[in-house]
């Protein structure tokens, strides 16, 4: 129960030379090249076979790891955020379904500022003891529900910014003010609580902040009741 509040990227070149020019290549270069010639064909029809040296490899090693290094960096936060949550999604479904756990019913989990992860309902022991046996994930689904959090005092900072008002000492900002702290404390409270439910992993912060943002929403009873259902 929750109680809240009212690279630059590296390249490697290869460099393929004539025959005649193989023997100029110092050995301290970066590719070594031998030509070898088929059986049967003559000079003119040989297949050169390039060996990259192991400083070669290397590099091109390096450049595929740069290049996953910046491939998020043209992404938004926002972005970022989907991504990590979609593959988390992906390798708590899976691990739930290896082991059995139904998942037709939302699965609630709540991870605590040490990595800590609980559940509740019929499955909590072999949802807990999936996340003691696999740190790693665990980790992540700390790491994700706190972004949600971030995520969620954005949203509040920035209800705020726009109820205050553009007088100061108001009795308008004095109430947008007080408003802004009990959202900032329920997000707070609710920053580590993440529900698994129809494919989807939901933080109960966001899905908060939103709900006052956007009280009316698509369908404001389905709304309420799906916030209900986490903040329970």
């Amino acid at each position: 129960m929750v109680a809240i509040a009212n690279s630059t990227t590296s390249a490697a070149a290869v460099l393929l030379l004539p025959t005649s020019a193989a023997g100029s290549v110092s050995s301290g270069s970066a590719t070594n090249l031998t030509a070898t010639n088929t059986p049967g064909s003559s000079s003119s029809a040989r297949v050169d076979t390039v060996d990259l040296s192991d400083p070669a490899k290397a590099t091109l090693a390096k450049a595929k790891a740069d290049q996953a290094a910046t491939a998020n960096l043209t992404l938004s936060f926002d972005e970022i955020l989907a991504k990590r949550t979609d593959d988390l999604t992906k390798k708590l479904t899976d691990a739930f379904a290896a082991d059995n756990v139904n998942l037709d019913d939302a699965v609630r989990l709540q991870v605590d500022k040490f990595g800590n992860v609980t559940a509740e309902g019929p499955w909590k022991k072999k949802i807990e003891k999936l996340f003691q046996d696999r740190p790693e994930l665990a980790k992540e689904l700390k790491a994700i529900a706190g972004l949600n959090s971030l995520k969620a005092a954005q949203t509040a900072l920035d209800l705020y910014n726009k109820e205050k008002g553009s007088t100061a000492n108001t009795k308008q900002q004095s109430e947008a003010w007080t408003q802004y702290n009990i959202r900032s404390m329920n997000i707070q409270t609710l920053s580590g609580v993440m529900t698994l439910k129809d494919g989807k992993l939901r933080s109960a912060a966001v899905d908060y902040v939103n709900l006052i943002a956007d009280p009316a929403g698509a369908d404001p009873t389905k709304s309420r009741q799906d916030i209900a259902d986490r903040l329970a």
